[in-house]
């Protein structure tokens, strides 16, 4: 099926960490180096065209200059949680997992023309403090049923408000973090859903032993199994499927290393690449490389 350019996912826009308590997840963020949003509530249409509503989920932004993270917790237990409880109750960690599309109407077509059950787009949309004063982002998701796509909350997503959301303020960071290159997922059998995130993406993935690894525009989407994981990262799946780590740039993995020894943060080294445990970033290996 020929795709055109509007219908494309073709970056890895962000991934979001499912947290117990965003407060202190915040603090343990901001330890290892990174400069974080304030508090932004989130709102949005329960249903596909519906109104916009507010949400009882909060999250707060660490913004590279390419892709960010995004930590969430529940901050208001009355209002509509996002399934946020249920995340958390098969591991603290990473459970969003956002790709970027120029059209989400155009992207929401193309998949369900894939056979995906696309269900049309979802507006959201959140309160930001900008230099101009209080301002709207906005985003078009395109999300697939769970049943579709287990490794988490796979959505694609058409930022309407870019400006808003990348200021110049929340992006250097004391740990020389400027992009995020590569989300790894642990899954069961890597070679049969490699094959349909290729129907996804809308482009194949090249092998690498048992990882199975998509080369998008900006950033990676790796596939990978529980020996691989383990041989590799020492990293046991608490569950499969299981977002298990990012891959975050640095200018100078030396100015990297001694940020970290200085402030007390236990990591391991290994091929030029620091790694950050789980139990200091909520669940969510985090890995600097240069």
């Amino acid at each position: 099926m020929a795709e055109t350019i509007t219908d494309k996912i073709d970056a890895l826009d962000h991934i979001a960490v499912m947290v117990q308590d965003l407060h202190a997840s915040a603090v343990d963020y901001e330890r290892i180096g990174f400069c974080l949003t304030p508090l932004s509530q989130h709102s949005g249409a329960l249903t596909p065209g519906g109104d916009v509503v507010q949400w009882g989920c909060a999250n707060r932004c660490i913004m590279l200059e390419q892709g960010y993270l995004e930590l969430m917790g529940v901050v208001d237990p009355t209002l509509y949680n996002n399934k946020i409880p249920e995340f958390l109750a098969r591991y603290e960690g990473i459970h969003i997992l956002a790709f970027g599309c120029l059209d989400g109407a155009a992207t929401a077509t193309r998949l369900a023309q894939e056979g995906f059950g696309a269900n049309g787009v979802h507006g959201l949309a959140r309160s930001l403090d900008t230099p101009d004063g209080e301002r709207k982002a906005e985003f078009n998701l395109v999300r697939l049923p769970p049943e579709e796509m287990p490794e988490g909350r796979v959505l694609a997503i058409e930022h309407l408000t870019r400006e808003y959301l990348w200021q110049d303020r929340y992006m250097s960071h004391p740990n020389g973090a400027v992009a995020l290159e590569e989300l790894q997922v642990c899954v069961a059998e890597p070679e049969s859903v490699a094959q349909r995130y290729a129907r996804y993406f809308g482009t194949h993935a090249n092998r690498d032993g048992n990882k199975w690894l998509f080369e998008l525009c900006d950033g990676k989407f790796v596939l990978t199994d529980r020996d691989a994981l383990l041989s590799e990262y020492d990293i046991e799946a608490p569950v499969l499927p299981f977002a298990s780590l990012v891959k975050i740039r640095t200018r100078e993995i030396e100015d990297t290393r001694m940020f970290l020894k200085q402030n007390g943060i236990p990591f391991n080294e290994m091929k030029q690449e620091i790694q950050i445990p789980a139990s200091e970033t909520a669940g969510a290996t985090i890995i600097f490389i240069e």
